[in-house]
């Protein structure tokens, strides 16, 4: 957690239980001026200030769309799930442990294993972790002042809280620079990834599900599913991240990649987010196609984002439901990034 996170977060207001009608009058004020979009070329405002308001549209005449529990048509779901991502389909350990694990060989493959309730310690350069089930555990590769577990690779594995009580203060799940996460999933944790110790290499996270809950103990909780600070460049693809909050314990956001942090820059292709004060914020240089963003699931607005830094935007509104989505308006491109 950052004190520029902090700031946003909190907004000097003291406690967070005043965040909840907060959310609710500035989402409703963002929901109605965000339906045009606006790509941003380089160059252009800085600030990221945003587009003045669009002008007024004629009343529509067609029917609401139905909740997100009813959509049963539209374009099938291809962001990954639990179910499509992570363990294969009758997975099964070869090996079992508990507590901490050093790996100190360049090269290592790890396979089939269940750890339990401790930390997998990287300290090597191209270590694989390959169908790893981490309960209530965790991957660090730069812990080590000095030692950068660069070329990192976690796939088909997945991560999910143990009998422990989760806090606030949990570490994120996998961190925390030169690494690569594919086919993964993490559920039902209070932190996802953390992009960070450039000098230890960029990062890329592709075909991953994330789903981020308020810890046990809460109080005062600032999970991501993705956060980078101090990170090299970032590359995400096909990921899908849900943040889901309670009330007085609210997360940042699904996506965190702001300026002010010395974070690098970005590339998002695919990206499908939900939850958050605001679902999608990030100030660095960069490009961000496909992302979408789950309808009215947000407290602030759906974007925050440094506009002139980007030389592509493109992203919209989406109702998921039952193996399908459904395309909803075009987002504009606003706010500062921080």
């Amino acid at each position: 957690m950052s004190e520029n996170d902090r700031r946003v977060t909190m907004t000097g207001m003291g406690t967070l239980s005043w965040r909840s009608p907060l959310r609710l009058a500035v989402g409703a004020l963002l929901a109605a001026a965000l339906t045009t979009v606006a790509t941003t070329a380089p160059g252009t405002d800085p600030a990221g200030s945003g587009a003045p308001a669009p002008a007024e549209s004629p009343a529509s005449t067609e029917a609401p769309s139905p909740p997100a529990s009813v959509v049963e048509e539209g374009e099938p779901l291809t962001f990954p799930t639990p179910d499509t991502a992570g363990l294969p389909e009758g997975w099964t350990p070869k090996e079992t442990h508990t507590g901490d694990l050093f790996i100190r060989e360049a090269g290592t493959v790890v396979s089939d294993l269940r750890i339990t309730d401790g930390v997998i310690y990287v300290e090597a350069e191209n270590v694989t972790l390959r169908r790893v089930q981490a309960l209530g555990s965790r991957v660090v590769n730069d812990a080590t002042p000095g030692v950068c577990g660069s070329g990192m690779v976690v796939e088909q594995s997945e991560f999910v809280r143990s009998s422990v009580q989760t806090r606030d203060t949990d570490q994120p799940i996998i961190g925390n620079g030169g690494f690569t996460v594919r086919d993964v999933v993490i559920d039902e944790l209070p932190e996802g990834i953390r992009v960070g110790a450039k000098e230890c290499g960029d990062v890329v996270v592709e075909d991953t599900y994330v789903r981020i809950v308020p810890p046990d103990v809460c109080e005062d909780w600032h999970g991501d599913g993705i956060q980078g600070y101090g990170g090299g460049s970032v590359t995400v693809r096909n990921v899908r991240i849900i943040m889901q909050e309670a009330p007085d314990c609210y997360g940042t956001a699904p996506f965190f990649y702001p300026s002010g942090q010395g974070n690098t820059s970005l590339t998002v292709d695919g990206l499908l987010v939900e939850g958050g004060g605001y679902a999608f914020r990030a100030g660095t240089p960069g490009s961000v196609r496909n992302l979408q963003i789950v309808q009215d699931a947000w407290g602030y607005g759906p974007v925050d984002v440094l506009c002139g830094a980007l030389t592509e935007w493109q992203a919209h509104t989406v109702t998921v439901g039952r193996g399908a989505t459904r395309p909803g308006e075009p987002i504009e491109c606003a706010g500062s990034g921080n």
